[in-house]
């Protein structure tokens, strides 16, 4: 009777790795939504502020394409398998960083 591999290793280390990394990401980036978006936090820098909720967004949608690549790694072999995910998060992530650079930017000029 021969065994099957339930998984290849390259599947093992997208599943590993997304998960981690998304989750880790996520983490580090909603403490720093939470605190730019929380009302009792002082606001008066309206530049720094925008920074830390950009870098923020930034981090849980990179978070979220992590846990995505690892949740279409987990169900790849099912019959209704989630797909990796697409373009936008990346633009989303990547529009969050050019904000923040902006804000810092101005920050420092300020």
């Amino acid at each position: 009777m021969e065994t099957r591999s339930i998984a290849t290793m390259e599947r093992n280390r997208r599943i590993a790795w997304g998960g981690g990394v998304g989750l880790s990401l996520v983490l580090i980036g909603l403490p720093l939504v939470a605190i730019s978006l929380w009302p009792g936090v002082d606001h008066s820098p309206w530049e720094v502020n925008t920074m830390i909720l950009a870098v923020g967004v930034a981090l849980c949608t990179a978070g979220y394409v992590a846990g995505r690549i690892s949740i279409a790694a987990i169900t790849e072999n099912r019959p209704n398998r989630v797909s990796p995910p697409t373009r936008r998060p990346y633009l989303v992530a990547g529009g969050a960083l050019a904000v923040a650079v902006l804000c810092l930017v101005i920050a420092i000029m300020s």
